[in-house]
């Protein structure tokens, strides 16, 4: 029999290749023999370019940038062959590149991401995909643009400082030579989300407040992203409130789509691209996929609920194993035959996310394998 284990990190607890692994151990403790594949998946966050490496092999490069504001710090990039690179904003311009209690999206800037992009292309890399997942910057991909070479201007040609609080501020954009470097190079961006810009669904209103945003910094930031959005229409051509998920990382993934050539795909389909995935859900017996914790939001998409709606593709059985799964979850409706949590009436979520690599080894053994 052949399982096929595909789990995305449960987050806070385990990565994706720990939460894989110790599935793995589970069953192969209650029931030797088998064979079992561990294919380590991730949403286009933190984590996603360990799974890409695992995938098809490339090597990281440690290099100097800067966090979100502006201090220097060590981030790498993947590099791959056929000159290729992968960077995630996660990096240098994640939420735990600085203490929590310091974040403040009005003052973060993405420029470290943009580094990165500079200092992959300058290794010789002609195509650069960008994972957008776990930000903490909400500046419209302000700052990213200003490390490639493009300059924002205020109403009296004063040159802005690339951070969330100046997108209002912003009238005009000016170019260096160093923007022309990269217009020949093809990017991806890797964006598992569907918001807007702006606007009540937009960047600001659903994803700043996480990144430590009050309720008057999140009207500030929108009314920035509306006001950015038409300048860079103005110089590109791109009206990017209509490209799906141009909120993506506080709307970095509309300034990089507004000035240079991209392609926005689903962080998944990347992954399952490189994993060959559906040829491997074709040829396995069962298939099983898990996250930290499920609930209604893992029906919109989220990575267990790909996994299950490709099982179903290959009539395949598809078993749900999560750290905590939300009472009253109908997990038969979303194609799962079973469904398995950490966390009940004896486990604490304490408890369960301390000691959830132990506790899902256990776990694993109770799984049903059906002959």
């Amino acid at each position: 029999m052949r399982i096929l284990i595909c789990t995305d990190s449960f987050k806070g607890s385990l990565t994706s290749f720990q939460a894989a692994n110790a599935i793995k151990k589970g069953i192969e403790k209650a029931r030797p023999g088998y064979e079992i594949i561990t294919v380590p998946l991730a949403d286009g966050g933190e984590g996603t370019g360990d799974c890409l490496k695992n995938a098809v092999g490339g090597k990281y490069i440690e290099t100097e940038t800067e966090n979100i504001f502006f201090e220097k710090m060590k981030a790498k990039y993947l590099l791959l062959e056929n000159s290729e690179a992968f960077i995630e904003t996660a990096s240098a311009s994640g939420l735990t590149t600085v203490e929590k209690h310091r974040l403040n999206p009005l003052k973060a800037s993405s420029v470290g991401t943009g580094i990165l992009i500079k200092k992959a292309v300058g290794n010789g890399a002609k195509k650069v995909t960008v994972a957008l997942g776990g930000s903490a910057v909400n500046d419209g991909g302000m700052g990213a643009l200003s490390a490639l070479g493009v300059r924002f201007f205020d109403k009296d040609k004063n040159l802005l400082l690339p951070v969330g609080e100046n997108m209002i501020k912003a009238d005009s954009v000016g170019f260096t030579q160093e923007y022309l470097k990269y217009k020949n190079v093809k990017f991806t961006l890797a964006c598992d989300v569907e918001n807007p810009f702006y606007g009540k669904n937009g960047a600001a209103y659903v994803f700043s407040s996480q990144k430590g945003a009050s309720e008057s910094d999140i009207e500030i930031l929108d009314r920035g992203l509306e006001k950015i959005e038409k300048v860079f229409a103005l110089y590109s051509g791109k009206n990017v409130q209509s490209v799906r998920g141009s909120g993506a990382a506080g709307g970095l993934c509309g300034g990089l789509y507004a000035f240079f050539d991209c392609e926005i795909k689903n962080g998944f389909d990347i992954l399952s691209e490189a994993y060959s995935l559906e040829e491997k859900i074709a040829s396995a017996d069962l298939i099983i996929t898990g996250e930290g914790r499920t609930d209604s939001q893992t029906a919109f998409g989220k990575l267990p609920m790909r996994i299950s709606s490709l099982s179903k593709k290959h009539n395949k059985t598809c078993v749900l194993v999560s750290g905590d799964i939300e009472e009253g979850f109908d997990f038969k409706q979303l194609g799962f035959t079973r469904a398995y949590k950490i966390k009940n009436e004896s486990v604490s979520l304490e408890n369960a996310m301390k000691n959830a690599y132990n506790l899902l080894v256990e776990l694993s053994e109770k799984i049903e394998v059906a002959e």
